[in-house]
């Protein structure tokens, strides 16, 4: 398989840290401190404190950077303790070699150095017998070699070996634990990373670590590493927070808790770490299935609140990365490098990471394979080719990646970076279970911090471009290279240190998907097409070179210009690459000289090195484009008083690279072009460099004002870049409410070039508009956009939100597009407004002057929290119906989804206790007539004292079939104490013999008398059927036939029990009530649909209906003549037809149907029901075969007398008729007859009903 070369790979960043020596011989004298002193370990301030004199005036940090160094790296460890504290530890890479030493070793390829055991013999040589152990370093030609790979041959021979002998010295002067018990972190890629107890794995690697009998390994380093390694795979490293965080917890509160959890610990030891950032303890068990058993369950331990967190001291070796170094400073020939990773890691996929520094002498490649490697091949064919270009190779594996550093975006706008602010940023539930500790912070803006494991550490890499746009964070993982022990013969051991290569920018691609070249027929828009006057750059030999480079650094990307046009590919990295070519541009001038003379034609060949230019066919013109400095120097422009003909040519876009001091990156904004003021001439011929002038801008727009606002980082980022970039001040100004002044103070060149440049930008300003849709109707919310707002500026998007009443409410975003420093892409604004705007509506189902109240103090709490217009924003949107009483609330909340959550919960509190909803009681027909009759002030005066909560008792008490009343729910359990109590009643009755001529005259007299006494009164005689007192509060009247039923109800068609409901679409206020008793189901089938046409509905809320039946139906306008009748009929006939196919079409049983034009339509209510219920008798006979219900539905009282005077000679015989309506004959009106006389009355008013029907009785004698 091909392998494809990328100087940069998808793992994020690397950082390369590599530091020099001192210009003077700091080493040598480092050397002999240590020498002098005869000690293997010192603070750094003790070293300095030894070192220092008046005459080199050496400072700390120098001291630190020589430590740091190549050469004495490899000398020495560097071991950081805290801020203030770090020790230097003599740890010799290269060593003697101790069975040399005892005259054991005599192999010419060993890899320690060789030398005599005698003393004596470094100075003179015994007469007796000639040594063959060499008496010098250089003696021995293994040795030269061993030196010159850990750059021990820039050392004074005699010095370096003295340190030599005093490093064997002291380590034979140590017992064997105490000498195996501390193993040696590798070399990290970070010089100041706080040391800890990771060693490298203790399998040996196939053809790096030769096996040797023990005999031959006593006492030396190797046999150190072995025990050390099975020693460190029954160690934990322990993590707690730092004293000034948790004071309580300690090294032995972290023993007890483990001991309380049956955990116990073998020995704990000594060299441990706590600094201002953690504590870190490495402790020991007795075996690996005990740190095997608390990983797997319980690697973090609370104790009051403080997380103790554990994980394994041995690292284990990443199985898919390796490093190739080769010792040459000339780069290595991409096909050769393909190749030969292909030879050692065979046909699978592999990716090249270039992670040489510029000016380094060596040339350093990661190599990144997607299966695990073997390196048992790997090392194979190393062995048998190990050189490149003539260049040695040299193989260095690597532990899995644990450590990340984390720093900010250069141009986001940050606070300092804390502990407490990366926890913000993360999550307190990210932090605590995949965060280890946070390790170091470097100057605020960066930290170290270390993860639970390498599983963790992949996936947080993997979501590193998220992290990037959403918290302005960049991760780069801190690797480290296993430090070999042995090496094969022919191979040399020089170990990569403190590498760590640095991303500048992270994309959303992979570039291990990337191909240079793309097949014939790839879409036009995976085609970058250079712009002509840039293609003289680009294609310049040096200015070309350098533009490669750039794009490998930014994109991570390899380019190749073909004519003029970049094949990619897709067209996300076509946008990428169009966007860093502008900023790479924009560091050159373009500049067109008009006629060029001998001089000038000389002067462009002659830099040619450092300019490009291009000779224009048929004209006299020449482009030249040059570096700003280069162009300035060679073709000066003067002042506007004497500017040249000449023209010269700005890229309208902004530099990418900020001067190192600047702390904010600025980004320039995106306005459209405002008007200008020419610069004055200059009195006397000056050189842009030598005035200094002004320049005003006016913007009138005011769509651009909010983008200078004080709370918009925009101000600032554009001032910072406008001084950086071109040497100018800025000065904002508002004039007044309608324009605002910039003010551009510098050079007059550099005020020049800015004018360009902002004209272009201020050309870019695009809008987009978010409306609602089905599924969100947040755009409603007036206050929406400075939720938007908020989330913009915390992602670093510069931008200006807005609010439209348009279409029922829309969002309006104001941004910058298409420009490297202040632009975004449409994309990142969608994915913010639509991810992080989370939003509820709530409707009421009634309302109530409390409710409205309550809902109001609700409103100003919200209003009025310190998060609003942050992470929430609210709208009360009331719509009023036929009256005050009836206006309704739909509440919309837009913002943070737990905040919104936490809202809702607090409006549905209020809305289930202020609400009135219906309540059933229990009460006869007698108690209800009572209560209507005689308790009616009672029932008023109640009424109004509860006017607030829309307390209704009389009008539910009238319903048919029920005995109801509306309140909220908090008054319910009083208002049916107080029905119960006022409703218990008695009855007593009397038989009186009385004429009914006599009864007729005196019964207006006898119930004045029992409305006086507050009685209800019933007459009953063998002539008058037993009436009573009152009409029932709703009545129903049947008709049966043959082929079905047809029923009078007088009642609500929301309530009515019937499978079909037939609604009048053209009924507006009959559709609306049934539309919102049914709920938002019904509305949303109905929504969009022609309401002129039949439709048929789902019966949403109305759970003892099926299905709702939606038929239009209009009258003719008049009832003049017979033609408008007949019209009238034939239209309510259709009207009933539909219903009645629609039914049996669908096997139901039963109809119910309102009665049509009595109410708006002031169509006569006789009409209506002799036409509807002989066109309903005439569908029932014509389907006899079925047997259905039909009923008609009629609030208005009158209208259901009609309705069932109608149908009651369908149900009665004439005969029965006739003798129900024949007269009484006059002789029994004037004879004696028995009457019966019953009053009804409550428990304490009966005894005056008694003596009532005594009164009566005199009345009627």
């Amino acid at each position: 398989m091909k392998k494809r070369f990328f100087p940069i790979l998808d793992i994020v960043s690397f950082r390369l840290i590599l530091t020099m020596a001192s210009a003077y011989d700091l080493s040598h004298e480092i050397l002999r401190v240590f020498v002098n002193m005869q000690r293997n370990e010192m603070s750094l301030t003790e070293l300095h404190q030894n070192l220092a004199s008046p005459k080199n005036r050496l400072t700390i940090d120098e001291v630190l950077r020589t430590i740091r160094s190549t050469n004495l790296s490899n000398l020495f460890n560097l071991q950081s303790i805290s801020n203030e504290l770090c020790f230097i530890q003599l740890s010799p890479k290269l060593t003697l070699c101790e069975a040399c030493l005892k005259k054991n070793c005599r192999t010419m390829r060993c890899s320690k150095l060789h030398l005599c055991c005698y003393p004596s013999h470094f100075f003179t040589k015994t007469s007796d017998k000639n040594c063959c152990f060499p008496h010098k370093l250089s003696e021995h030609p293994n040795n030269i070699i061993l030196l010159r790979k850990f750059n021990y041959d820039t050392f004074n021979e005699d010095l370096l070996l003295d340190i030599l002998r005093l490093h064997h010295k002291i380590s034979n002067e140590q017992s064997p634990s105490e000498r195996h018990s501390y193993p040696k972190r590798p070399i990290s890629t970070i010089a100041d990373y706080p040391p800890s107890n990771h060693i490298q794995s203790k399998t040996p690697i196939p053809g790096v670590v030769k096996s040797r009998p023990p005999s031959h390994l006593k006492k030396s380093p190797i046999q150190s590493t072995v025990i050390t390694e099975n020693v460190a795979e029954r160690q934990l490293d322990i993590s707690i927070p730092s004293e000034r965080d948790a004071p309580d917890v300690d090294l032995e509160i972290v023993q007890l808790v483990l001991a309380t959890k049956d955990i116990m610990i073998e020995r704990t030891l000594e060299k441990q770490i706590s600094n201002d950032f953690y504590r870190k303890y490495t402790l020991q068990f007795k075996s690996k299935q005990i740190i095997d058993d608390v990983l797997k369950s319980e690697p973090i331990i609370a104790y009051n609140n403080v997380p103790i967190k554990m994980k394994r001291t041995i690292r284990q070796k990443d199985t898919r990365i390796f490093a190739l170094k080769f010792d040459t400073d000339k780069k290595i020939d991409n096909m050769r490098l393909n190749l030969y990773v292909e030879t050692l890691v065979g046909k699978q996929s592999s990716t090249i990471i270039d992670m040489t520094p510029d000016g380094n002498d060596q040339q350093i490649y990661l190599i990144r394979c997607e299966q695990p490697i073997d390196f048992e091949h790997v090392y194979r064919i190393h062995a048998a080719k190990n050189t490149l270009q003539a260049s040695r190779v040299i193989i260095t594996e690597i532990y899995e990646a644990e450590t990340l550093e984390v720093s900010f975006t250069p141009n986001s706008l940050h606070p300092p970076m804390t502990i407490q602010r990366l926890r913000q940023l993360f999550g307190e539930i990210r932090w605590q279970q995949d965060v280890f500790a946070c390790i170091n912070i470097h100057d605020q803006n960066s930290a170290d911090i270390e993860l639970m494991n390498a599983e963790i550490t992949a996936r947080w890499l993997s979501d590193a471009n998220r992290i990037e746009r959403d918290l302005s964070l960049i991760i780069r993982p801190i690797i480290d290279f296993i430090q070999s022990s042995e090496k094969n013969d022919d191979e040399d051991d020089e170990e990569i240190t403190k590498l760590m290569t640095k991303s500048k920018s992270s994309t959303s691609f992979s570039p291990s998907n990337i191909s240079n070249e793309s097949p014939k027929g790839d879409n036009e828009s995976n085609v970058y097409h250079i712009k002509q006057d840039w293609r003289i750059i680009l294609t310049h030999p040096i200015f070309g070179e350098e533009y490669r480079k750039y794009i490998r650094e930014k994109m991570n990307l390899s380019v190749q210009i073909t004519g003029s046009s970049i094949q990619l590919p897709n067209e996300y990295i076509r946008k990428e690459l169009a966007r860093y070519t502008n900023m790479f541009i924009q560091n050159f001038l373009f500049h067109e000289v008009n006629n060029p003379d001998k001089a000038q034609v000389k002067l462009i060949k002659e830099n040619y090195h450092r300019m490009a230019h291009k000779w224009q066919r048929d004209t006299t013109k020449t482009l030249v484009a040059a570096r700003r400095e280069v162009m300035n120097e060679l073709f000066p422009r003067p002042g506007s008083a004497t500017r040249p003909s000449s023209k010269s040519i700005i890229t309208p876009t902004f530099r990418s690279r900020l001067p190192l001091n600047l702390k904010k990156q600025a980004q320039p904004p995106s306005s459209t072009q405002p008007t200008e003021e020419i610069l004055t001439s200059q009195s006397s011929i000056k050189t842009i460099e030598e005035s200094i002038n002004t320049l005003p801008y006016s913007i009138e727009n005011s769509v651009y004002f909010p983008f200078f606002r004080t709370t918009n980082a925009f101000p600032d980022r554009l001032k910072t870049y406008l001084l950086n970039t071109f040497h100018i001040n800025l000065e904002i100004k508002f004039i007044s409410s309608t324009k605002l002044m910039l003010e551009l103070k510098g050079q007059q060149n550099n005020i020049y070039d800015a004018r360009t440049v902002l004209q272009s930008l201020f050309t870019s300003l695009k809008t987009k508009a978010y409306s609602n849709t089905s599924e969100s109707s947040k755009f409603t919310i007036p206050d929406l956009y400075q939720v938007a707002q908020w989330n913009l500026d915390r992602c670093s998007v510069i931008s200006s939100c807005s609010y439209s009443p348009k279409n029922g409410g829309t969002l309006l975003v104001r941004y910058f597009a298409d420009n490297p420093q202040f632009g975004t892409d449409e994309q990142t604004i969608d994915d913010i407004i639509f991810q992080n705007l989370y939003d509820i509506v709530y409707q009421l189902s009634a309302m109530s002057r409390k409710l409205d109240m309550k809902l109001n103090e609700l409103q100003k709490i919200i209003h009025n929290r310190s998060d609003y217009g942050q992470q929430l924003c609210c709208w009360f949107n009331s719509r009023k119906e036929s009256t005050e009483k009836n206006r309704l609330h739909s509440i919309y909340l837009g913002g943070t989804k737990a905040i919104v959550d936490e809202i809702i919960q607090e409006i549905k509190k209020i809305a289930e206790e202020y609400t009135p909803v219906l309540c059933n009681i229990q009460l006869i027909s007698n108690q209800v007539i009572y209560l209507l009759q005689l308790c009616s002030a009672e029932l008023i005066k109640f009424e109004k004292e509860y006017e607030a909560d829309g307390v209704d008792l009389r009008s539910r008490l009238k319903c048919v079939n029920t005995s109801q009343f509306l309140a909220p729910k908090y008054l319910h359990e009083k208002i049916k104490l107080y029905l119960i109590e006022m409703s218990q009643i008695q009855m007593v009755s009397k038989d009186f013999k009385c004429s009914l001529h006599l009864l007729d005259e005196k019964k207006n007299e006898i119930k004045a008398l029992a409305a006086k006494n507050h009685c209800l009164i019933s007459i009953a005689s063998p002539l008058l059927p037993k009436a009573a007192p009152l009409p029932s509060r709703a009545t129903h009247s049947t008709s049966k036939i043959s082929s079905g039923a047809i029923n009078i109800s007088n009642g609500d068609l929301t309530t009515e029990k019937s499978d079909i409901l037939v609604i009048c679409s053209t009924s507006t206020k009959l559709r609306d009530a049934i539309i919102k008793a049914a709920g938002t189901e019904v509305e949303k089938e109905l929504s969009g649909k022609n309401l002129k046409t039949m439709i048929d509905t789902s019966a949403g809320q109305l759970k003892q209906a099926k299905r709702l039946l939606f038929i239009p139906w209009t009258p003719p306008t008049s009832l003049s003549s017979n033609e408008d009748l007949d019209s009238i009929r034939h239209s309510i006939s259709a009207f009933i037809q539909q219903a009645f196919k629609f039914t049996i079409q669908g096997n139901f049983k039963s109809i119910a149907f309102p009665a049509v034009g009595c109410g708006g339509f002031r169509i006569p209510a006789e009409v209506i029901a002799s036409i509807m219920i002989d066109t309903t008798q005439e569908q029932l006979a014509s389907n006899s075969n079925v047997q259905l219900t039909i009923t008609f539905v009629i609030q208005q009282p009158n209208v259901y007398d009609i309705f069932s005077e109608k149908l009651k000679p369908t149900s009665i015989s004439s005969a029965t008729a006739a003798s129900r309506t024949r007269p009484p004959s006059p002789s029994r009106l004037l004879n004696p007859e028995k009457i019966n006389i019953t009053l009804t009355t409550s428990n304490a008013n009966i005894d005056k009903a008694k003596k009532l029907l005594e009164i009566i009785e005199t009345v009627l004698i």
